[in-house]
């Protein structure tokens, strides 16, 4: 049998959080444990059922008896707000909770096509169609402008993080967790496995910051275009180097011009020569991506600022008539 609660008002009394509490209370009465998803430096991950609603969730959950009072109300603060995010292209939080034994539970959707990472290595080498990637790419960017657009940073952008359902719509997850554990001042530190997403500025211990996340974002398009990282070593000091000051291994000749140019200028090692996430949503050879996904998969996303503008007048040559080939 599973325990996700204490039971009653046993739990800690978070005051003065913020006037939405977590909930406290007997879980076990409304999700089966089904298996483990994942361990890390946060806790644990679980699959369950919800009985009442007979749907497959996902509930994280993290440890924060180690926690000081204050961290503590920072990081159901921080799930909270992270709730409140509602978007096609995001992994909704559908509850947040508090055991008696202090663990903070997020219960999540369940993606149930997998993640991105598990679609490169079922590769096996084949490349993806453009096309497919930057369906993938242009939902990933409609996910990461809402987060933006509430000032808030993704901070663990990986393509373990993009997720796909069966239908192959986009939801981008997993993001605050780091944040809900404060652990931004030892990030570098506290990373499971091997940061290949790291931006060259978090290396050289500055601020993380938007364009931060537009790098890992590039690392996950560079995985997408060759099916690998852009940088790579044996061991944490030689990879930290690499991405500060190596060139990547540019990707198969097959890929369109645009999208080389984009993936170069989203992992420029200079943080205010990178685009914003608006910046590259105003490209206009993702439009049809764009439109397109959004209409596949029923986003309900306002593309009205990202219209390509009509050139003012045609392009000598006959320009105007080459441009679908690039599109």
């Amino acid at each position: 049998s599973s325990h996700f609660g204490g039971s009653g008002s046993g739990g800690p009394r978070l005051h003065g959080v913020c006037a939405e509490q977590p909930k406290h209370g007997r879980m076990d009465e409304k999700y089966q444990r089904i298996k483990v998803l994942g361990k890390g430096s946060f806790g644990k991950a679980y699959l369950v059922k919800n009985a009442e609603a007979n749907e497959f969730c996902v509930v994280k959950q993290m440890e924060t008896s180690m926690m000081g009072k204050k961290e503590r109300e920072e990081a159901v603060k921080e799930a909270i707000m992270l709730k409140r995010m509602d978007h096609r292209n995001i992994v909704r939080f559908q509850e947040v909770f508090m055991t008696r034994k202090g663990r903070l539970c997020i219960v999540m959707d369940y993606a149930d096509g997998g993640d991105v990472h598990m679609e490169i290595k079922r590769r096996n080498g084949l490349f993806l169609s453009e096309e497919v990637i930057l369906e993938w790419f242009v939902q990933t960017n409609f996910a990461l402008k809402h987060v933006h657009d509430r000032k808030v940073l993704h901070r663990d952008l990986k393509t373990q993080n993009i997720f796909l359902m069966a239908t192959g719509q986009v939801k981008l997850g997993d993001f605050g967790i780091a944040r809900v554990l404060d652990a931004t001042k030892d990030y570098a530190k506290t990373m499971v496995g091997t940061p290949y997403y790291l931006s060259p500025e978090i290396i050289e211990d500055r601020p993380y910051n938007f364009k931060s996340d537009i790098w890992s974002l590039g690392v996950v398009l560079y995985e997408m275009t060759t099916l690998k990282h852009p940088f790579d070593a044996d061991s944490l000091v030689v990879l930290a180097s690499k991405i500060v000051r190596d060139q990547y291994p540019p990707p198969d000749a097959s890929y369109s011009r645009d999208l080389v140019a984009l993936l170069g200028s989203m992992l420029s090692k200079d943080a205010k020569a990178r685009p914003s996430v608006r910046d590259v949503l105003s490209l206009p050879f993702l439009w049809d991506a764009m439109t397109g996904a959004n209409t596949k998969y029923n986003l309900e996303q306002d593309l009205s600022d990202f219209a390509p503008k009509a050139p003012l007048a045609p392009a000598p040559g006959g320009a105007a008539e080459d441009a679908p080939e690039d599109a």
